[in-house]
């Protein structure tokens, strides 16, 4: 009886051991995969917080950074709204570079704000865009200038308000002409004075300033001029400020 004991003891021993060595290997795969995750995640986690490398707006039109995902900096000087989203045209360096936003931008923009817009870099018709979204456009300057397919989009909110709005001179009559985006799909009616109607001619690219009117009811919207700036004039302007400022 008491070898059967002892060999029983004995399997019973043999057992544990073995039960505690298939523990501790499958603890050590555990630990393993566990800190694997947790190395994962740290990677995803300061990856998404890493600021994309700065690249100069001619360089990014050159292709020379096709297909990475970078930054970039330049002044608005085209807005237009599309089914798939907006396009932007920055400007800077003596370059121009569309920018496509596939969703609503989270500011704001009007013309000649210069912003700093991160996206990746590819090519479209031929020519190098920046594809992005509109939550990662920082606003760097602000000049309260609409463009007409912000206004044409949702005019009720602009109804009877001071604005000054960029765009195209369009067809021209007596005491009247239309202000026109760069796509012609967007147009709107200005209603202009002797004085002023002389200084435009059709494919100027203008700021008009004036009282905003929004009819709901036909859907007609114009503009009551009061002031008409050139682009060349209000790009100056702008350079005298910025110059102020960074006194």
């Amino acid at each position: 009886m008491v070898k059967r004991a002892n060999r029983v003891w004995s399997s019973i021993r043999s057992g544990l051991r073995k039960c505690r060595a298939l523990w501790d290997t499958t603890g050590v795969v555990v630990i393993v995969f566990s800190l694997a995750g947790v190395g994962v995640l740290y990677g995803i986690a300061v990856t998404s917080f890493v600021e994309p490398p700065y690249v100069p707006l001619d360089a990014v039109a050159a292709g020379t950074h096709e297909g990475a995902f970078i930054r970039t900096t330049g002044v608005v000087t085209e807005f237009r709204i599309t089914e798939y989203g907006t396009v932007l045209m920055i400007s800077g360096n003596n370059t121009e570079l569309p920018v496509f936003v596939a969703h609503t931008c989270a500011e704001p923009l009007s013309y000649g704000d210069e912003i700093e817009v991160q996206g990746r870099v590819q090519l479209y018709n031929g020519r190098y865009e920046l594809v992005s979204t509109g939550n990662i456009i920082k606003k760097a300057f602000s000049d309260n200038t609409s463009f007409v397919s912000q206004i044409a989009v949702r005019p009720e909110v602009y109804e009877g308000k001071r604005v000054h709005i960029v765009g195209y001179a369009g067809d021209v009559y007596t005491h009247v002409f239309y202000l026109c985006d760069a796509s012609g799909n967007y147009c709107m009616r200005v209603k202009v004075g002797d004085s002023h109607l002389s200084a435009v001619q059709k494919g100027d690219k203008i700021i008009a300033g004036g009282v905003f009117v929004y009819n709901p009811e036909n859907m007609r919207y114009e503009l009551n001029l009061l002031a008409l700036r050139t682009i060349e004039d209000v790009l100056d302007e702008q350079k005298k400020d910025r110059g102020g400022n960074m006194k």
